[in-house]
């Protein structure tokens, strides 16, 4: 996965993340490091390989997690949707990394419809779909001693249906 390895090498991705911490320095709720997207590549991908899916590989499900939030600062910034954003930002990383342009605009267009209101939509990917069940996986909210007063509560998984 040496794609991947340069998208965690990838100075322009350190920066980003530090701009997510500094963000949420005094955040009460869920944060958004680094665990947290990887946590969300490795579901994403293990999703794909229960879909039985051979079309998509490990390094483009990785890239996706670990891109999918790269943007969030600009959203407590600016209010700009972060989903877009880290579309956005992840390009020039994917480029630096060597993936393909198609395979840029694969990982692009899910990173852009990860978010909850896309997830049944006809536009939305495969890819974009398990990203974003990925990322409310990734998420033990069942178990969050934080939980009164998230207003992500109501859109997680319950404990019942992460064993599937």
């Amino acid at each position: 996965m040496k794609r991947v390895n340069h998208i965690l090498s990838n100075p322009c991705y350190h920066q980003y993340l530090q701009k997510i911490a500094d963000a949420e320095s005094g955040r009460y709720y869920c944060k958004h490091p680094l665990e947290h997207l990887l946590t969300v590549a490795r579901l994403t991908y293990l999703l794909l390989i229960e879909k039985g899916n051979p079309f998509i590989s490990r390094e483009i499900a990785y890239a996706a997690g670990l891109l999918h939030d790269i943007g969030r600062w600009q959203e407590y910034e600016n209010g700009t949707d972060h989903a877009d954003y880290s579309a956005e930002l992840a390009g020039q990383i994917l480029v630096q990394a060597g993936f393909t342009t198609s395979e840029s605009n694969i990982i692009k267009h899910a990173i852009a419809r990860h978010r909850s209101n896309y997830y049944t939509s006809p536009e939305n990917s495969l890819l974009g779909k398990l990203l974003n069940k990925a990322d409310k996986l990734s998420r033990l909210c069942f178990n969050c001693s934080t939980k009164i007063g998230c207003n992500k509560i109501d859109d997680q998984p319950h404990k019942e249906e992460l064993l599937y």
